[in-house]
This record gives C-alpha cells, sequence and structure tokens, in this order.
C-alpha cells in the first residue's frame, strides 16, 4: 500500500501536471517495448539461423563420414574384383587358397623359374601395394576355407599365419558370420585374438573369393580399417569446426569412433535414441542429433551437438544483443529527453514572460529565430507586448500627460489677478524709484504669466515664438550686454499648429546650460522653416556655449530617449559652464520647472508619433543645437 502511495505522489509531482515530462516517459517506455522486441526477435532469428549453421556443419560431417565409409568398402570390393579380372592373381589366389602353405611357396617358386619376364606379380606383391596406398587398412587377411587358416597382412608390414583348428575354430565360426553380413562387422573376441587385433573399434569388410568355373566358395579376404582414419578426415575437412561430436556405431551399438574419445570400442547406452530422424533428443544431456546409415558399409553415423554447447556458443552473441539494445534505449532515451528539454525550456520561458506581462511588465520578451511553431508563438507574444505597450503609451501615458498639464495649468491660475496687481505695483514702484530696467522686466513677466495660463493647450508657431522671444526679452535684461538672441521665421509657417509650452523648455535649457555669465558674446539663437522632403515643420534652438563632448552628447541622448536618469535636462551645460543663472539647482535640473526636455520629447512622441521629437548635436567648445520637428499643421481659417 505505501509503494502505492509513494507511486501516485511521483506521479503527480513530477507528471500529472508536466507534459513534457509525460512526453519524455511514454516514449522511453515505447523506445523499452520495441527495442526488446526487436532484441528478441533478432536473438531468435540470428539464434535460429546460428542453430541451422551448426546443425548443418554437423549433417556435413555426418554425410563425409558415411561418404568416406562408403568410399572404403568401395575400394575393398575393387581389390576383390581386380583378382578376378587378372587371371593371374586369380590363379594365384586359388592355388594359396586351396593349398597349405609350403605347397603354395613351391607353387611359387616354380612360377617364378618358368617366367621369362622379372615381375613377380602375385598375390602378396598385390596386396601390400594396396595397404602402401591406403594407409588406413590396419589389416588385410586371406581366410582359406578348405585349409582352415588365415594370413594376415599387418600395416606394419609384418605377415602372420595362424592355422583355425582346435580352440581357434570359433574364430573360424565368426568368419563364416562375417561373410554373410558384407557390410562392415565387428569382431568376436576370439576372431580379434586370432587375427591379433587390438584396436578398440577397427571395423572389417568381409568378402568371398569363389571360383568362377565352379562357383565353389575358397575363402574369403578380411580388410580390417583404422577408426582413427575417420577422426583424420573429420580434422582435415570443414566438419572439424562444428560442435559436438560424431559417433559412428555397428548396427548392434557398439562404438566405432567417438570424436569424443569416451565411448571408443564400447557399448553407446543410447543408441536407440540416435535413430530417427534428426532433431532433439534426450541423450546424457539435451542435444540435437541427425543420424545416418551409410548405404555400403551399414554403419550408422550420427553428429551429436549438446544444447548446453550451443548455447554456450550464442553466449556471446546474447551478450552483444544485450549491450546493444541497452546502448540503444539509453542513447535514444537521452536523445528524447535533450530534444523534449530544449522544447520545454523555450515553453517554460514563453511561461515565465507571459506572467512577467500579466504582471504589467510588457517589456519582457521572447527570444525567438528557430523557426518552428514555438517560434511563431514568441514572436506573435512579443508582438501583442509591443503593440499592448504602444496603446498603453498612445492612450493611458497620454492621458495621465495631459491630466498633469491641466493640473499644472490649473494651478497656475491660482489668483491670477492677484499676481498680475502684484507685479503691477511692482512695475510702477520701480518706475516711480528711476528702475525703469525693473519695471521692463515686471511687465514682460506678467505678460509670460498671462500667456502661460490660457486654457488653450494647442497655439499657433508665431503666438509660441512671441511667447519665447519676451522669455528671452526677460533673460537679455537681466544680462544687459553679455546676452544677445535672433529670431528667424521663415515666412509662411507662423500659423502651423503645435502643443503650447512646447519651445520654452528649450529656450530655458539653452539659457540655463548656454549662457556664461562671467563672459560676453552669448547668443542664442532660434531658427523655424518646414522640410520640404518630410512635410515637417523644424524649429532649432542654437547657444554658443563649451559644448559637450561625444560621451556627455551620448549620455545626455540616452536620457532623452528615456534610459537614463528621469529628467533628461543637461547635467552639465550644453554651451558652456552657464555660471550661476539663478535658474537651476544643485542637480542640474531647472528649478520650478515640471516640463523639461524628455516632457516636451515624450509628449511630441506620443501626439504625433515617432517620426517626430527632439535631438541634439554638441561640439565641445563650439555650443549645441537643440532641434525639434513637428507635423506641418496650419490653423483653419
Amino acid at each position: 500500500m505505501n509503494v502505492t502511495a509513494k507511486l501516485a505522489d511521483v506521479y503527480h509531482a513530477f507528471f500529472r501536471t508536466k507534459l513534457f515530462n509525460k512526453i519524455v516517459l511514454v516514449f522511453s517506455a515505447l523506445t523499452i517495448v520495441t527495442f526488446c522486441t526487436l532484441a528478441v526477435l533478432v536473438y531468435k532469428y540470428s539464434t535460429s539461423s546460428l542453430r541451422q549453421k551448426e546443425l548443418g556443419a554437423q549433417q556435413q560431417a555426418v554425410d563425409e563420414v558415411g561418404a568416406f565409409l562408403d568410399e572404403q568398402m568401395d575400394q575393398s570390393q575393387d581389390v576383390v574384383l581386380q583378382f578376378y579380372q587378372n587371371q593371374l592373381l586369380l590363379n594365384d589366389m586359388l592355388y594359396f587358397l586351396r593349398n597349405d602353405m609350403p605347397l603354395y611357396i613351391q607353387y611359387r617358386f616354380n612360377k617364378y623359374i618358368s617366367s621369362n619376364s622379372s615381375e613377380n606379380r602375385n598375390l602378396e606383391t598385390f596386396l601390400r601395394g594396396h595397404m602402401e596406398s591406403h594407409p588406413e587398412i590396419l589389416q588385410i587377411a586371406v581366410y582359406s576355407k578348405s585349409q582352415s587358416f588365415v594370413f594376415m597382412f599387418n600395416g606394419n608390414k609384418t605377415q602372420k599365419l595362424v592355422v583355425l583348428q582346435g580352440e581357434k575354430r570359433p574364430a573360424e565360426q565368426a568368419i563364416d558370420g562375417m561373410r554373410a553380413i558384407r557390410t562392415a562387422a565387428e569382431r568376436t573376441p576370439e576372431l580379434d585374438e586370432a587375427l591379433d587385433i587390438a584396436k578398440k573399434g577397427a571395423y572389417t569388410f568381409t568378402f568371398d573369393m569363389n571360383d568362377p568355373d565352379t562357383l565353389r566358395n575358397e575363402g574369403s579376404i578380411l580388410f580390417t580399417f583404422d577408426p582413427d582414419a575417420i577422426g583424420k578426415k573429420l580434422r582435415a575437412g570443414e566438419a572439424d569446426r562444428r560442435i559436438g561430436s560424431v559417433l559412428v556405431l555397428f548396427p548392434s551399438g557398439k562404438v566405432v569412433y567417438d570424436s569424443s574419445g569416451r565411448y571408443g570400442g564400447l557399448e553407446y547406452p543410447y543408441a536407440r535414441q540416435l535413430r530417427g530422424d534428426p532433431g532433439y533428443a534426450k541423450l546424457e544431456t539435451k542435444a540435437y542429433r541427425t543420424t545416418t546409415r551409410s548405404a555400403m558399409s551399414g554403419l550408422y553415423v550420427s553428429g551429436i551437438a549438446p544444447v548446453s554447447e550451443l548455447e554456450g556458443k550464442f553466449a556471446g552473441f546474447k551478450s552483444k544483443v544485450i549491450a546493444i539494445t541497452g546502448i540503444g534505449i539509453v542513447l535514444m532515451i537521452v536523445f528524447a529527453y535533450m530534444t523534449v528539454y530544449r522544447y520545454s525550456r523555450r515553453t517554460r520561458a514563453i511561461i515565465k514572460a507571459m506572467k512577467q506581462a500579466q504582471q504589467g511588465n510588457l517589456s519582457v520578451r521572447v527570444p525567438t529565430g528557430q523557426n518552428d511553431e514555438l517560434d511563431e508563438i514568441s514572436d506573435r507574444f512579443n508582438r501583442m507586448c509591443e503593440e499592448l505597450m504602444s496603446y498603453i503609451n498612445q492612450v493611458y501615458v497620454s492621458e495621465i500627460k495631459q491630466k498633469h498639464a491641466e493640473l499644472v495649468a490649473f494651478q497656475a491660475q491660482i489668483n491670477p489677478h492677484f499676481l498680475y496687481n502684484t507685479l503691477e505695483a511692482i512695475r510702477m514702484r520701480a518706475l516711480t524709484q528711476g528702475a525703469a530696467d525693473v519695471g521692463e522686466m515686471a511687465y514682460v513677466l506678467g505678460s509670460l504669466f498671462r500667456y502661460a495660463v490660457k486654457p488653450e493647450t494647442t497655439v499657433t508657431l508665431g503666438d509660441e515664438i512671441d511667447y519665447c522671444r519676451q522669455f528671452l526679452e526677460l533673460y537679455r535684461l537681466r544680462f544687459r550686454d553679455k546676452m544677445s538672441y535672433s529670431i528667424s521665421l521663415e515666412e509662411g509657417i507662423e500659423s502651423a499648429l503645435l502643443f503650447k509650452l512646447s519651445l520654452q523648455p528649450l529656450i530655458e535649457n539653452a539659457i540655463v546650460h548656454g549662457v556664461r555669465a562671467s563672459k560676453t558674446g552669448n547668443v542664442i539663437s532660434i531658427r523655424a522653416y518646414a522640410d520640404a522632403t518630410t512635410s515637417a515643420l523644424v524649429v532649432e534652438v542654437e547657444d554658443n556655449g563649451k559644448g559637450m563632448d561625444e560621451e556627455r552628447l551620448r549620455t545626455v541622448t540616452m536620457n532623452l530617449a528615456g534610459k537614463g536618469n528621469a529628467s533628461g535636462e543637461r547635467t552639465e551645460g550644453a554651451g558652456g559652464s552657464g555660471g550661476n543663472t539663478g535658474g537651476k539647482d544643485g542637480k542640474g535640473r531647472l528649478g520650478g520647472s515640471s516640463l523639461g526636455l524628455r516632457n516636451v520629447n515624450e509628449r511630441i512622441r506620443l501626439l504625433y508619433g515617432d517620426d517626430y521629437g527632439l535631438d541634439i548635436r554638441s561640439k565641445r567648445m563650439e555650443g549645441t543645437v537643440v532641434r525639434v520637428r513637428f507635423p506641418h499643421r496650419k490653423e483653419e481659417i
């Protein structure tokens, strides 16, 4: 129960709500099942093929041994046939079989004396020549039925005569029994003793020697073969590379030859199980056996391939299949994990960006560039954020800025008549005291107040230029001969519309940062003209102050674009140190002003678009030019 609960917890923690983990899990399960199934099929097919190959090699070995035995039988028959085909050999053989050994020796001597040829062609030379060309023959024995003896020609080039009488009579009976078989026969112990054959498993082919005229049987020839020749035959061919063992048996079950060396010359206890169709049999161990009977020799040849040896041969292949299967499964799972992980990481990045956008951070962006479905989702999300930001900036921020401007204008309208009367009282007092310049300054300041508190938010370029002229005149009166100004207005653009007080912050910025109170020759120039190529209204405010270096200009430009401090004005003189003009606080901002260059730039871009706004050009010790672009809209008549 606890195991089930733990498995359920693992599933809920890692798979229930995680799609990509499910994909990896399912893919891994399918991969394992597929690879294991393929491995089993490959192993079964391969082992079946290898088993058939081994059984085929086993069958080949059996066929080779059977053919070898038939060949020995056939060669033995050829020897007998040559006796009948050669009259001299036949006569020699028949005389040998019909007479005792002294008479045969005398016969051979007389034949040799009477012969004009030096060739001594007889039974002994013929059989010896055959044995020398066939070393697998262990012994050739010639049995005389009438004389009851057997004469042996051994493979070691010795020969022996044995009379089969008395206690050796059973050997003669054994020979008579072998004559009736006419195939390879096993000898009795008495015959082995008479023939002096000690080799276990030696097998003998027996052939009758008859008189062709009377067809009377005169005796027999016994060809006894060395079973080790079968092993040499196997080792000489491809069959030696088989697994298991090869058995050659008499029909009685006695082993002629055993390639494993365990049952040579003994009774094989599972002889009955070997006979039948090729296939599986339970012998000493479970084994596959193939048995055939030699057509001429009558011997059984069996190939035995133990199941354990076959499995042992397949063990290395089985290990390779398991290793390859394991490696394949691991590689496929790792490949699937890496692939899914890559897509999962991108998906998590999209989800994280969505959560940040939900919290109000519309500046978040999802990396793109993969050109697939997730890339398309990311691209659409990025464009959605950009459009939302643009909409918010155009509607929400613009509305806030407008309300803020209205609030400032409203605050500026607090008791304007009190301000006008106070300024007028100051002007009259200055005139009565002989301070005409103070009176004129009070008059200009009153005019500036009247213009600033007007409820209209959109004015003509002409009105805005007049306001700027009065503003400059106020400062000219203060600095007297240390400052001058000039205004250049292209003809026909006086009626162009723009929002109120859009140029005053530029003039004030030039005075504060471009006028050096300690020096003369301070000049502020205003130029207004229409740009025919872009249909824009351009106003330039230039001072001849000390200007800015490139690094400071870059900082000011970034502030103007909203990437620096919040004020947007220069923090050191654009045209010079500016001295202490009285309009600047300790932080470099215009004291008492709620509108600055950055606010003007933002309002222009919000109202008219990104094609309009401010830009600044400045050179060290040469001055600064602030250029502002408006859409060229004329007042409706």
